[in-house]
């Protein structure tokens, strides 16, 4: 195994595929929703989360970047 293992940009490709899984998640959500579940919470939670993680994995690819180079 000569080729290091970056965790950085593993960990920010998780973060990445966890990103894709909640909006997923979201869309099925909202289709098979009843009418208990709050339409604008469901949304704004779901962006306040997609937003977070796409913002820590693109600082994870940065710091992946700087150690590379």
């Amino acid at each position: 195994m000569s080729e290091r293992v970056n965790i950085y940009e593993k960990f920010a490709d998780f973060l990445l595929n966890i990103t894709q899984l909640i909006i997923g998640g979201i869309i099925f959500a909202a289709i098979m929703a009843d009418n208990r579940i709050n339409q604008i919470i469901l949304y704004l939670s779901a962006l306040v989360c997609v937003i977070l993680l796409l913002v820590i994995a693109l600082v994870l690819y940065r710091i992946s970047n700087k150690k590379k180079g």
